[in-house]
């Protein structure tokens, strides 16, 4: 029988910037079955917080997986309080992540991150370039950077946009690919609707189309509840189909997306 959730046991959490941390989790079974692009939702130890808090999987190291998770409410501020041993219970790693069959041995791969969309470039990133894929990161923050250092370890060339200017390029990261003349054989990008949009014009504009994890408010995390609905056009028959983020992505092509979607 599948299983649908497991126990893990904190082995760190930490700030790494204003109200993000990250998180390493133990957990066999997840570890071993997660993919790049994949998530698991995390259950409070606080009963009267009753949905699971969906998180992108950052990293997997064997047994391990690290999440990096901002804190917006009151379910990640109680998780920013765990600490190593503690116990909580968690979904096996859950959706439909990015496709590296798209991209061979000796062509090149641009991964594109914006905020909190940036953790799941890492494993990402460390999965191309051990296909012999040249990577180039180009990531974007409101104000302060993170995860830098390991992008570059596992062997990003690597960009930053800041909308403050305080570090890196003075903007957002599809005016600093355009500065720069990024280009590649295929794209990948993480974060916010409205950076995304963006990407997607600009990648089509070169011809070719890109891979996206949309950040759609997940209510059950399991396709449920149907609070994560996205628009999409089927390519085949060009009719507008609605798509549920948790179950059907998070990645999609950013071809298929109808932006104006109301």
């Amino acid at each position: 029988m599948e299983k649908y959730r497991v126990e893990a046991r904190v082995l760190s959490n930490e700030c790494i910037a204003k109200d993000v941390y990250q998180m390493t989790l133990e957990c066999v079974d997840a570890a071993l079955s997660a993919k790049c692009g994949q998530f698991v939702n995390l259950y409070m130890k606080n009963e009267s917080l009753l949905l699971p808090r969906p998180i992108s999987i950052c990293w997997i190291d064997g047994a391990k997986l690290t999440l990096v998770y901002g804190m917006v409410g009151k379910g990640t501020e109680e998780l920013s309080t765990y600490g190593f041993g503690d116990l909580l219970q968690m979904s096996m790693p859950r959706g439909n992540g990015y496709d590296l069959e798209v991209v061979k041995e000796g062509q090149s791969a641009l991964v594109i991150g914006g905020g909190i969309g940036v953790p799941p470039l890492l494993e990402l990133t460390y999965a191309l370039t051990q296909k012999g894929i040249k990577v180039t990161a180009v990531i974007g923050f409101q104000e302060e950077p993170f995860l830098m250092k390991p992008l570059i370890k596992a062997g990003a060339d690597l960009y930053v946009a800041t909308d403050s200017g305080t570090s890196g390029f003075h903007g957002n990261v599809v005016d600093l690919m355009e500065q720069e003349k990024l280009t590649a054989d295929a794209y990948f990008a993480c974060g916010p609707k409205p950076m995304l949009n963006a990407l997607t014009n600009f990648v089509l504009q070169q011809k070719k189309d890109i891979q996206i994890s949309m950040e759609e408010r997940m209510g059950c995390g399991y396709g449920a509840c149907v609070g994560c609905v996205c628009t999409i056009r089927d390519k085949e028959s060009g009719l507008e189909v609605r798509k549920k983020v948790c179950k059907d992505g998070p990645v999609f092509w950013g071809s298929e997306v109808v932006w104006d979607a109301k």
